[in-house]
């Protein structure tokens, strides 16, 4: 059985979709391999990790431990690995984009005096050069996840997730497997007491 727990549910599933023909029995995986797509190994390793912690009720194999760095370009040699190992699921987290927004708030000078030389003189001084203008920064953390069948080669479920300024990979991920699990539930394909 798929389960995946955490901490805290500040990561929300903002869209999910399921199989038509997946039932909380077609995702009863004896072993799941978890992937996670990121270049950089230690990042991979860390993420790998943290989720496949968070599945006690199945067999949760981080990828790393089973494909490397550079066989991860190679399905083939992937599927032929899963193969091997009998593994039945795969769970499968990417890092879609990674977008930075700045804002800039200004001490709140509107356009009042448009209609006289020094009135807007004054005013577009002030809005170019306002000593109390002040900027916010977010960052903005798009995250697929992506849950198949290796069975029959399909895939079972899919979600995704926006996180705004995480603090880390690894919080952000140990967040988002309790929303995964609440989605789960809430698409019927985990019950409540799993």
């Amino acid at each position: 059985t798929l389960i995946i727990t955490g901490c805290s549910s500040s990561n929300k599933i903002a869209n999910s979709w399921k199989n038509p023909e997946a039932t909380s029995e077609s995702i009863k995986f004896q072993t799941v391999a978890v992937f996670a797509m990121v270049k950089n190994p230690d990042m991979r390793r860390n993420a790998e990790e943290t989720i496949a912690s968070q599945m006690p009720n199945t067999v949760a194999i981080p990828a790393y431990k089973l494909v490397t760095n550079d066989e991860l370009s190679d399905i083939d040699a992937v599927k032929l690995k899963l193969k091997e190992r009998a593994i039945e699921g795969a769970l499968v987290l990417s890092v879609r984009n990674v977008d930075q927004k700045t804002t800039y708030y200004s001490s709140g000078m509107y356009p009042s005096a448009y209609y006289s030389f020094g009135g807007y003189y004054n005013y577009s001084w002030n809005y170019m050069y306002d000593p109390y203008m002040y900027s916010s920064t977010n960052v903005y953390v798009d995250i697929e996840i992506l849950i198949y069948s290796l069975k029959n080669d399909q895939l079972v479920w899919y979600g995704e997730s926006t996180s705004i300024n995480p603090e880390s990979v690894e919080q952000t991920i140990s967040e988002l497997a309790v929303s995964i699990k609440n989605q789960l539930v809430e698409d019927g394909l985990l019950s409540q007491e799993q």
